[in-house]
Formats: C-alpha cells, structure tokens, sequence
C-alpha cells in the first residue's frame, strides 16, 4: 500500500517530531523501503516458495540495522545523517502502520527464534478477487490519498514556486 504508507508516515512523523525541515522524500522512501526490497526479493529470490511478502524487511532488526549504518556510515550534523536518519525512522513508521505487532514471531527475528515465519501475503495479494472483507486496503489507501490531498492543499501545492521548492527541498511549509 503505497499511500497508507506514505501518508500515515508523513502525518505520524509531523504529529510526533514537529520538524518542518526534515526531507519528506527520504521519509517517503523508508515508509516504502521494506516492501519494496521485499517485493523485488520474493519475485526474484523466492524463499520457501513464500514469494512476496512480509519478512526481514519487516523487523525491529532491519530497522536497527538500518539505523546504525546511517549513523556509523554519516558524519554528525551533516544533511546525509538527517536523511538517512529520517529514512529509518520511515521504516519505522512503516513496521507501526502495518500493525507489526500482531505478528511478534517476525517483528522481533531474531530475538525469539531464527526461524523466519512464512511469507505472510501482503495486503494486496487478493485485490483480484475482492469480497466485502478484503475492502480494508483500499479503504486504507483512500485515508492516505486523504490526508496527502488535505496537507497539499494546506500547504497552497497548486502554486507551482512551492510545488517546485518541494521536490527540490523536500519540504512543505503550510
């Protein structure tokens, strides 16, 4: 779900760190960061036949791991620390929108066992044969679309200076 994602990220990350300068294209990316490497994984890689879908890129490990690379590899203070700060506190985000909790056997790898359980199907594994159970995505996806279109708008999006600012900055400023 790419707009769940994103947009309950930006709006987690807004509502808890207040920071206007932070690159919201770097969150954007650590929001979508484990599906995607784990998409690309399953199709190409696939492990236990599970093919896509939920697995290392969906632990507390992977976020640490990423979190300590960012620190060890960047200097202190520099743009490329924040940036890559801010995208493992995207993956974060990602890991409490998807409710990781539910399942703690692989929110916690290694810690409870180095067997990684199945590849649990991603939410839109069953788009093609939707019932009225199976709507929980899209109505997901509608919030994120909602609360993009509503910060958009707040930030005046339509004037092309500040459409402009955001895809160079990454910043929007309401």
């Amino acid at each position: 779900m790419v707009f769940w994602h994103v947009g309950g990220a930006v709006f987690l990350f807004r509502l808890a760190f207040k920071d206007s300068d932070a690159d919201l294209r770097f969150l954007a990316l650590g929001a979508l960061l484990p599906d995607l490497i784990e998409g690309l994984a399953g199709w190409v890689l696939p492990v236990a036949g599970a093919g896509p879908g939920r697995l290392i890129g969906h632990t507390v490990a992977f976020c640490l791991g990423l979190l300590v690379a960012a620190l060890v590899v960047t200097r202190r203070g520099s743009r490329g620390r924040k940036r890559a700060v801010v995208v493992a506190v995207g993956v974060i985000l990602h890991l409490v929108l998807d409710l990781g909790w539910i399942d703690p056997q692989l929110l916690l790898w290694p810690m409870l066992g180095y067997e990684l359980p199945a590849g649990i199907e991603t939410d839109w594994s069953g788009l093609a044969s939707l019932s009225g159970a199976d709507l929980l995505p899209i109505g997901l996806e509608v919030v994120g679309v909602g609360y993009l279109a509503w910060l958009a708008r707040r930030a005046r999006l339509v004037d092309p200076r500040r459409r402009a600012e955001l895809w160079r900055s990454g910043t929007v400023h309401p």
